[in-house]
């Protein structure tokens, strides 16, 4: 179908900040959808400009982005791109789809009337009603069922679910609804994509994803993020509301900026200690939930050969400051746990994990890196070199991955380049040409009482 097509396609075309001027999808979908995500398919000159850098670095997109001119119409490239798989046969975009197509491309995902599982409808753009029924009734001769608005077509699969949409619109649009307004706002700049999702509602996917699924998710929280360039950087961004009290990492940074420069890549995570304590009946519940007898015995045993508790004496182990580290090496893996946690329950941990001294096996060491730091490694020398090597916060690479590192409660990093450069032996070319052009990758995470913020950022050379 049309719409189905034109959202996929959107996806990987759109290139545009969506929140200007101008009637919106949200405006045109129910206010108590589920999920939302919407696209413009005429992006502003920036950036379309940075879309297009940014792809055509990578050797892998060249071929399929030849032909496409940065300042022709998205719609027609993606309409005949459909059209090449077979799609709209007999539709013709100049008489059909130009007339009447905007540029503004949104779905929800919708309740059901009966209780059953959601409905999918999608809200396009229109800028002539008469030119959209026309068009609109050729495109979906083959199946599904639209309803012209003012302003937005809203299209499904079913008439039923489209026009119990339009209906519960009149009641109170996606825009009206002040959650959405709020986590929309808190997000800011919509970028070249952007979506929504209202988590307390999970449990209406049971029938489509399996009652099992749903159950575990935490129904609680709502979600937006929004999908942006920034120059050569790709930017997902995102804010997540009403989360559960305990559930959003604290703390005024991490220790990760301490590793070594030449660190491959890391997660460091400020406060997992309380986190654990707090998330720990949710975490029994899921795990008693999904393995049953199983899990407990799996508790009594870890109690029995270590003597230590779950979860107090673990979050001591772990510590407020935690970090997993990967360094560069030649033949055997360098691999290490930084931590501030309890040096007696550590030893106590790795102890239990060691083989017998007797054994050939491979030993994990455990060295003091002062600071009232301890580290764990696969390696002695790796361990020396957590201890007295700093730098990778300084890094060039590393600031330009995760820009606020220094106020994040949890942070994420890997330095692909060096990575390329220590595993390419182990990859085939084409793979090496399309990692060639990144830099790095950075995750972070910061936020207070049920709010979090969060940005992933895909850095290129």
């Amino acid at each position: 179908m049309l719409s189905l097509g034109l959202l996929g396609g959107g996806a990987v075309f759109a290139y545009s900040k969506i929140n200007g001027g101008g009637p919106q999808p949200e405006a045109a979908l129910p206010g108590n959808s589920i999920a939302f995500a919407k696209v413009d398919l005429d992006p502003s000159a920036d950036q379309k400009l940075d879309a297009f850098r940014f792809i055509r670095k990578f050797p892998g997109a060249k071929d399929s982005m030849s032909g496409i001119d940065e300042n022709g119409d998205l719609r027609k490239e993606i309409f005949e791109a459909l059209q090449d798989d077979g799609e709209l046969e007999g539709v013709d975009y100049a008489q059909d789809v130009e007339p009447w197509l905007g540029q503004r491309i949104g779905m929800a995902v919708v309740p059901s009337a009966d209780g059953g599982e959601p409905g999918m409808v999608m809200a396009l753009a229109s800028t002539d009603e008469e030119a959209a029924k026309q068009g609109l009734s050729k495109m979906t001769g083959d199946g599904g069922y639209c309803s012209v608005q003012p302003d937005f077509a809203i299209c499904g699969d079913e008439q039923s679910v489209v026009d119990k949409a339009v209906n519960d619109t009149k009641s109170g649009s996606l825009q009206d609804n002040a959650n959405f307004a709020n986590d929309m706002s808190d997000l800011g700049e919509d970028g070249i994509a952007s979506a929504w999702l209202d988590g307390t509602q999970v449990g209406a996917f049971d029938s489509m994803l399996g009652k099992s699924m749903t159950s575990n998710a935490p129904a609680q929280g709502r979600y937006a993020m929004a999908l942006r360039f920034d120059g050569p950087t790709l930017e997902l961004a995102g804010v997540a509301n009403a989360l559960p009290q305990g559930g959003v990492p604290g703390g005024d940074g991490t220790a990760i900026g301490d590793l070594p420069g030449d660190t491959l890549a890391a997660f460091s995570i400020s406060g997992l200690d309380e986190s654990l304590r707090k998330a720990w009946p949710d975490i029994d519940k899921t795990a008693r939930d999904a393995l049953g007898d199983d899990w407990q015995s799996g508790l009594d045993s870890f109690t029995s050969e270590t003597g230590l508790s779950v979860p107090d004496d673990v979050a001591k182990a772990v510590g407020s400051e935690t970090t997993l580290a990967l360094g560069p090496h030649a033949d055997e893996p360098k691999v290490a746990l930084v931590t501030n946690g309890d040096r007696g329950l550590i030893d106590t941990l790795v102890g239990s994990i060691n083989p017998d001294s007797s054994s050939n096996g491979p030993q994990l060491t455990v060295k003091d890196a002062g600071d009232n730091r301890t580290v764990v490694t696969t390696t002695t020398g790796y361990a020396d070199e957590i201890a007295n090597g700093s730098g990778l916060g300084d890094s060039d690479a590393f600031k330009d991955a995760v820009p606020d590192a220094d106020t994040a409660g949890s942070v994420a990093y890997a330095d692909v380049s060096k990575i390329v450069e220590t595993f390419g032996s182990d990859m085939d070319d084409e793979t090496k040409a399309n990692l060639a052009p990144l830099s790095a990758v950075g995750f972070s995470m910061s936020g207070e009482g049920d709010h979090a913020d969060y940005r992933l950022r895909l850095t290129t050379k």
